[in-house]
């Protein structure tokens, strides 16, 4: 793929009153190894109590960088906010507490490309082994992955933390189910 001719990503972070995670995802999208001026981050406070401005205001003028608020309604209303403002081709959902590797949007550019009408993801890899819920949710979320995805081109699972969509297809369905209030299966149903 020719660099200069990559899709254009938004980047969609929910966040809820944590700063420091936000911070290090911020980070790891400073690092992507992808053209600055094909990809934009659209970071959603979902009605935190915690000011991210400090936070954020550390990457202006590093990323192209959008910062929402919104009353607390749930992660999957914050992707959805952010995914309705966003200005990219594709959306690429991840998390305040992930950290994507430099490769990842080149990774989700390729795939995109090869099935544009589809949603792309990949699975995640939990840095924080000391941590017995980190732990408890890799398994699974690695369990949901590999059963769902035994056969890669009908893969019918991804995390939200890791996904890709085409930004009029997820438009035209709507969305996320807003009715989870909370990370609870979101991404499944869509």
């Amino acid at each position: 793929m020719n660099m200069t001719d990559s899709p254009i990503f938004s980047i969609v972070i929910p966040t809820y009153n944590r700063p420091a995670q936000l911070a290090v995802c911020l980070q790891a999208c400073a690092r992507l190894d992808y053209p600055r001026d094909r990809f934009e981050v659209i970071v959603v406070d979902d009605g935190g109590t915690t000011p991210l401005d400090e936070v954020v205001a550390r990457f202006h003028g590093v990323l192209t960088l959008k910062f929402l608020r919104q009353e607390n309604a749930g992660p999957a209303a914050a992707r959805n906010r952010g995914a309705f403002e966003a200005r990219g081709e594709f959306l690429a959902f991840t998390d305040d507490d992930c950290s994507p590797d430099p490769k990842w949007l080149q990774a989700l550019a390729a795939q995109s490309i090869a099935s544009p009408d589809c949603a792309v993801g990949g699975q995640t890899l939990n840095a924080l082994t000391h941590n017995l819920y980190s732990t408890a949710s890799q398994l699974l979320i690695s369990y949901l992955f590999s059963y769902y995805n035994a056969v890669p081109h009908t893969a019918r699972f991804f995390p939200s933390s890791n996904l890709a969509f085409p930004t009029k297809r997820f438009r035209a369905i709507g969305g996320f189910d807003v009715t989870y209030p909370r990370a609870a299966a979101e991404d499944r149903e869509l």
